[in-house]
Parts: C-alpha cells; sequence; structure tokens
C-alpha cells in the first residue's frame, strides 16, 4: 500500500450516516506488533520495573511506619500491663471475697464489650505484643490500605499524631502500588483468557459465549487463588469455621473491615512473618477484586446505557487482535466488548498472513460501524 487509507467518516460525523460498512485503515509504517508472544508491553501499563520500585518503597514505608509505631506504642503498652497486675492484686488482697477466678471473669466480659487491646487475665507479663514489629507492619498496613480493622489503635498522642500524617502519605502512596499491581495482574490474566478463547475459537464457539466462559473461568480462578486457598489457611492457623474464614477474607479484600475477625489478632503465638504475609496477601487480593469489582461496573454501565458515552470515551485506544481469517475479538480493560464486523469481507486492505497480530485500534464516534487502525 503506498499510503494511509482514509477514514473520513471516523472524523466527520456528517460522513457517519451515508456508510453503513466498517472501514479499516492501515498505515505503511510497520505499526503492528510481530506476535502475541512479543507484545508483553501494553498500553498504559506500568513496567515491572517500575512496579517494583514501589513496592520497595511501599516495603520501606511500612517498615520506618512499623519501628515508629513500636516506639512509641509498646512502651505504653508496657505500663498499662505492669499497672493491672498490680490492681489486680491489690485489689484481691483488700476483697477476700473476690477470688482471682471471678476477678478474671468479670475482667474477660469488660474487655469483651470494649474490645481493648489488653486482656488482663492471668498472668499479663507472658501475653504477646499487639505492637511488636510484626503487629506493627501489620497495623501500618491496615492504614494505608484504609481496611482500619480497628481491633488495636494507637492509644498515646504521639501515636495518633502520627498515624494522622502517616495515613496521608501512605494511602495516596499505596494506590500508586495498587494500579500497578492491578495492571500486572490484569495482562497476566489478559494473556491465560486469551488463551482460552483461542482454544474456544477452534471449536468455531460463538463470540458471545467465549466471552461468558473466559469470565468465569477468570473469577473462579481468583476466586480459588484469592479466596478459598487463603480461607482455608486462616481456618487452620485462627481456629474459626469455614464461614467466618470466607467472611474474613471478603470483608478485608473489599476493605470493609469491621474488625470482628481479624487474622493475626487472637491471643496465640504466630510465627514471625505471618502477619507480613497476610499483609501482602491482602495487597494481591485488593488488586484482583478491584478488577473485578471494575468489570462488574463496566457491565452494570453497559448494561443500563446510562453512561453511553463514558463506555465510548474507554474505545477509543484499544489493542484489537486479528487473525488471518478477520478480526475477532478485542480486549477493553476487564471489560470485553464484541466487535461488529467478524468477517473477512468487511476489511478493505489484506491482513498478514500466520499468526494473529495485535494493532491498536481507534474507535470513531459511530462505534458500531467504524474503525480506524494503524
Amino acid at each position: 500500500m503506498g499510503g494511509t487509507l482514509a477514514a473520513p467518516d471516523l472524523l466527520d460525523p456528517k460522513s457517519t450516516a451515508q456508510n453503513s460498512k466498517p472501514r479499516l485503515s492501515f498505515s505503511t509504517k510497520p505499526t503492528v506488533l510481530a506476535s502475541r508472544v512479543e507484545s508483553d508491553t501494553t498500553i498504559n501499563v506500568m513496567k515491572w520495573k517500575t512496579v517494583s520500585t514501589i513496592f520497595l518503597v511501599v516495603v520501606l514505608y511500612l517498615v520506618i511506619g512499623a519501628t515508629v509505631f513500636k516506639a512509641l506504642e509498646q512502651p505504653h503498652e508496657i505500663s498499662q500491663r505492669t499497672t493491672i497486675v498490680i490492681q489486680k492484686q491489690t485489689f484481691i488482697s483488700q476483697h477476700s471475697c473476690v477470688n482471682s477466678t471471678e476477678l478474671d471473669e468479670l475482667i474477660q466480659q469488660i474487655v469483651a464489650a470494649i474490645n481493648a487491646g489488653i486482656i488482663p487475665l492471668g498472668n499479663t507479663s507472658n501475653q504477646i505484643s499487639h505492637w511488636d514489629l510484626g503487629s506493627s507492619f501489620f497495623f501500618a498496613g491496615t492504614v494505608i490500605t484504609t481496611i482500619g480493622f480497628g481491633n488495636i489503635s494507637p492509644r498515646t498522642e504521639g501515636g495518633k499524631i502520627f498515624c494522622i500524617i502517616y495515613a496521608l502519605l501512605g494511602i495516596p502512596l499505596f494506590g500508586f502500588l495498587l494500579a500497578g499491581v492491578g495492571d500486572q495482574l490484569g495482562t497476566i490474566f489478559g494473556k491465560g483468557i486469551a488463551k482460552v478463547e483461542d482454544t474456544f475459537i477452534k471449536w468455531n464457539v460463538s463470540q458471545t459465549k467465549i466471552r461468558i466462559i473466559s469470565t468465569i473461568i477468570f473469577i473462579l480462578f481468583g476466586c480459588v487463588l484469592f479466596v478459598a486457598l487463603p480461607a482455608i489457611i486462616f481456618k487452620h492457623i485462627e481456629g474459626w469455621s469455614a464461614l467466618d474464614a470466607i467472611y474474613f477474607v471478603v470483608i478485608t479484600l473489599t476493605t470493609i473491615g469491621f474488625g470482628d475477625y481479624v487474622a493475626g489478632g487472637s491471643d496465640i503465638e504466630y510465627l514471625d512473618f505471618y502477619k507480613p504475609v497476610v499483609w501482602f496477601w491482602i495487597l494481591v487480593g485488593l488488586a484482583y477484586f478491584a478488577a473485578v469489582l471494575s468489570m462488574i461496573g463496566d457491565w452494570l454501565r453497559v448494561i443500563s446505557k446510562k453512561t453511553k458515552e463514558e463506555v465510548r470515551i474507554k474505545e477509543y485506544s484499544l489493542w484489537c487482535t486479528f487473525y488471518p481469517c478477520g478480526l475477532t475479538h478485542f480486549i477493553a480493560g476487564s471489560l470485553y466488548l464484541p466487535l461488529p464486523f467478524p468477517h473477512c469481507a468487511h476489511v478493505l486492505a489484506p491482513l498478514p498472513s500466520g499468526n494473529p497480530q495485535f494493532v491498536l485500534c481507534i474507535y470513531g464516534p459511530d462505534s458500531d460501524k467504524h474503525l480506524f487502525c494503524k
């Protein structure tokens, strides 16, 4: 081709009504990628190097926060523990009619009611600290993720002031990291879904059924990886029921965070790396749930047609997939939309033969009729 085939109907709304067939425009520049395998980077996807750098910055930020919270809160915790031991001994010695068991039962009810950080039962000197480095790291993570379980919170003035500043700086930083992780997860899942779709295409399955099946596979795989498997682990470690474990996982990954169930919040001895690992699971799980919720939101917008202009804007810059037989499908983020022209008869220029090719496609205002590719 000696030049670019014009597509005036893409830019001229008047010509839209005059042409009912879709049109393609190809440039002489080698803008198509060689193959699907070589297209590791897509539009607006953060590079792994950038994501890794941000990840290290966030981890460093969490370690700094955990260290500061530990320094501010643990001395106060130790002081309170010492005080309560003295007060209990004094109370029992002055009230011979009350034994230690009865007193402990009363204290237990009070603690359960107010959900305090210190449980003054038995020998409090052997209790696990709620402000050791692992617990402080987990608390710092719940701050910047905005989950905020509420099972522990700063008690000192210095801790409250630092928590305010820490949250204001950490929440945007974590949001930046979450966007990068979400991009990478979307790329990984997108490649997997594309392979599944390729298999069904060979079986001559309709595009609508293919997208339904691939979407179900995406959701089920994510639920197993980020919901079912963690729930089994929490059920075993925390001693929860299956329902309570699933309840905690969903409430956590949707950032609701009631705080009635918290991993690592029981008075049992955990491994040192348990709570940091839980936070890393929250990071990846939040990215997955954000993708699912975004997908559901896109579906609702398309079905309701109340925000049609917003959907059109998302159609202006997409990655399309070409096969020797013609157009088959394209992916717009987590939203799968059907092509209105799946056959070669509508293509004005021959497509490359061989493996499927990726090209940058730009949709016009009347996206069900016109396509401009380069």
